[in-house]
Formats: C-alpha cells, structure tokens, sequence
C-alpha cells in the first residue's frame, strides 16, 4: 500500500506540472482522464519491452500442411490500444510447402490484420452495432480517444460478425446431427415467433427473416433467443429447427406469426405440435382495411362496422362472421368493395385453425406476436435503415449475427472463438 501511494503522489505530482486540475472540476476531470492515457500507454509498451521477442519457440515449427515452418525474424508491428498505440516485437515464421506466413504470438493472442487490439475492437462492434460507421468513429474518439477510420471499423465488425455468423451455422449443424447438441430449454412454455423485415440492399429491397423463441425459467422470468438471417426460406427454416431447440420437452410450444406464407408452410410443419395462432393485431388489421375500404377511413360507419367484426373475432364466432362477409359480398355492387370483402374471407378461411382467440385466452396464451415485431423494429430496422445505406448480402448477414450473438448473451463465446484472426 505504502508504494502504491507513492506511486500516486507522484502522478499527483506531475499532474499538478501539466496543469491538469483547476476549480473547474468538470474540465479537470477531462484533462485527468487524457493525462491517465499517457503513463498508461507509457507502462503497457515498457511491459512488452521487458518481454523480449514473443511468439518464438524455436528455429522450426510443425505447420498445419504437414511441413516444418522455418523462422525467419523478428518483427515489429504496431496495433491500436485502449491506451494507445503499441509496438510489438513477434516471432515470424514461413511455411515454404504452402507459403504461409505464422505468427504465434497473434494467433495466440487473437490479434488479426486490423492492427487493433481485442479490448479495442471489441468496443467498436458495442458501438457499430447501433450506429452507422461513421458516427462509430465519432464516439470512439470522444469516449476513449482512439482513432480509427469509419472504414476499419466497418470491416472489424464484418469480420467479427462473418465469425458470429459461422458460429451460427456450426450450431445448426450440430443440432441437426444430434437434436442434444445444444442445451435444452426447461420444460415449460414455449413461444416461437417469426416475421419478415426488408432492408435496403444494392440490388434492391429484400426480407430478413426473424424468429424468436420465448419462454419463462424456473423464476419465472421470460427469456428470449433470437435468429436473423437472411436466405431463402429453405435454408431459414433449417437454421430455425437447430434454433428452436426444446419443442420436444416443453409442455406446450405455441408458433405465433402474421399471414405471411412461409410462417406457416415452412416452421409451420417443424412444430406440427404446437398451437398455432394468426397474430391478432395483423388479424384486425385486415378487418380495418375492408372497413376504410366500404365506409371510408375514419368514419363513425367504419368504426361501428369494424367493431362488430372484431367481437365476432375475439368471440371465436368464425362461422358467423364468415356468414356475414358472404351475405355482405353479395349485397355489394362495387367490384372494389367486393374483391376487398372477398380478400378477408379468403384470408381467415385460410387461417381458420389460427384464429380460435376465445380458446387461447381461456389456456392463458399470449394472441399477440409483439417480441418478433419489436424485434424486426428495434434489432433490425433500427441498425439496417439508419442513415439509409445500402448494405451488401455479406455486410446484412454480418450485421445481423453480430447483434444476435450479443443479444443472446453469446458475446462471450464469440470472442473465445478468436474473430479477429479470420482477416
């Protein structure tokens, strides 16, 4: 204790030479935490001095291909750090069979081509998660006095979230192989939400599929695990088996959705035992439209004419008001207001297993898909839209992982799996 206060007097000391505090302790604070950098960096780089060449073990070394790597040298090499730029002195060794080059120390440490450091660049994708490149590189200077280009920070998050990506695949695969790969959830409740999301790509708009599995734990929290890719539903629905891992020993699974045809054609048969429901909110939605679409939107006669068809609905009264669309089309002369009647009775006829809303309400059952929606909105649109890009298939599949594994917590993981390596 005694040294380390030493050590502090006479940082205080020197401190005080750099006219670091004044009355203002605001302003003195900033100049503090600028003055810390530096004996920080200071320190750290002293500490790799005393290391002597890392990476080296000896003049040769077995290479993945099967030959010897010979070293070569000594290099130095200086990478980004929270406290600043570090130079560092690394084992370089040569494959002369497949003419690859080895550095032992980075890919022991986990460092890539970037010439950032993990701590470092695992603060740029907190930050390029939830907001565009540019503003990234903002933040990243005025939290932590680091600079890098909006353009490095865009491709350690590609690069990081194409590792999230794969990690992502590999559990699929896994769990497709043994259906016990991944832990299983606690017996209980199961929900299973999907919807789309369209984002903005250089050749155009496409959908992002989205799924999220809920469910409550032995407290009797809820807890969510979500899924963002973006493919052709063949392949999604492969992703969302190995991702709803649990159907089989939950007391009950509930696949919750809009109309959209692929909920149900597709997940729909891969939880061919769970309850299925036409998300109510897109159900009324379609009400309202045929409403707007005869009376006029806003309209006292709209407002009772969708109110009554409503009741009809949440009652479970489905043959009644499909009697009443029938009758109503009939009477109808308009060939506008005719095909919009005639839309909505197509609609929930197809969706008639779907729409028991008395029956879910009487078990207890969530009639509402709002977790996918939010999610769509929050974890999609609000990263992919912002500032209006137009992201690559690469950059949206990246991105999309990325703040899936952070949201479910896979973070950790992640980063053990070394990312940064893969540039």
């Amino acid at each position: 204790m005694m040294e380390f206060n030493t050590v502090v007097q006479d940082v205080l000391a020197l401190a005080g030479q750099e006219e670091v505090f004044s009355d203002d302790w605001a302003a003195s604070e900033e100049k503090l935490w600028e003055f810390m950098r530096r004996p920080g960096q200071a320190v750290q780089q002293q500490h790799a001095n005393t290391q002597g060449p890392l990476g080296y073990e000896k003049s040769s070394r077995a290479c993945p291909c099967g030959q010897e790597q010979k070293f070569v040298s000594h290099r130095r090499k200086t990478f980004q750090t929270l406290l600043g730029p570090l130079q560092l002195r690394r084992a370089y060794y040569h494959c002369p069979q497949c003419h690859r080059r080895w550095v032992p120390f980075d890919q022991a440490q986990g460092l890539g081509t970037r010439r950032v450091s993990v701590p470092l660049a695992q603060r740029v994708v907190e930050l390029t998660q939830d907001f565009p490149f540019g503003k990234s590189a903002q933040k990243l200077q005025s939290l932590l006095g680091c600079r890098l280009s909006a353009n490095t920070l865009r491709r350690i998050s590609q690069e990081v979230g194409q590792a999230a990506d794969a990690l992502e695949q590999q559990a699929a695969e896994q769990v497709q192989a043994d259906r016990h790969a991944l832990p299983q959830l606690p017996q209980g409740r199961l929900y299973v939400e999907a919807d789309g999301a369209m984002v903005h790509f250089t050749h155009g708009w496409h959908e992002v599929k989205n799924l999220v599995c809920r469910w409550q734990d032995a407290q009797g929290r809820w807890q969510q695990r979500y899924l963002r890719r973006r493919e052709k539903v063949e392949a999604f629905t492969t992703m969302a088996c190995a991702h709803t891992c649990g159907l089989e020993n939950a007391r009950q699974s509930v696949l919750l959705g809009d109309g959209i045809a692929w909920i149900w054609n597709h997940l729909g048969p891969i939880a061919d035992q769970a309850v299925q429901i036409l998300d109510w909110y897109h159900a009324t939605e379609h009400l309202w439209a045929v409403g707007q679409a005869l009376h006029g939107e806003g309209t006292a006669a709209c407002q009772s004419f969708t109110k009554a068809l409503e009741t009809l609905l949440w009652e479970s009264r489905s043959d009644e008001l499909l009697e009443q669309l029938d009758q109503l089309h009939n009477r109808l002369r308009s060939v506008a207001k005719r095909a919009a009647v005639a839309g909505l009775r197509a609609y929930l006829q197809s969706h008639r297993s779907r729409i028991d809303y008395r029956a879910y309400r009487d078990q207890g059952l969530y009639i509402g898909s709002g977790a996918v929606e939010g999610m769509a909105k929050n974890h999609v649109h609000a990263r992919m839209k912002i500032g209006a890009p137009r992201w690559s298939d690469q950059g949206v599949q990246s991105m999309l992982s990325l703040r899936s594994a952070y949201a479910n917590h896979q973070q950790q993981n992640l980063w053990k799996s070394k990312p940064l390596l893969a540039a």
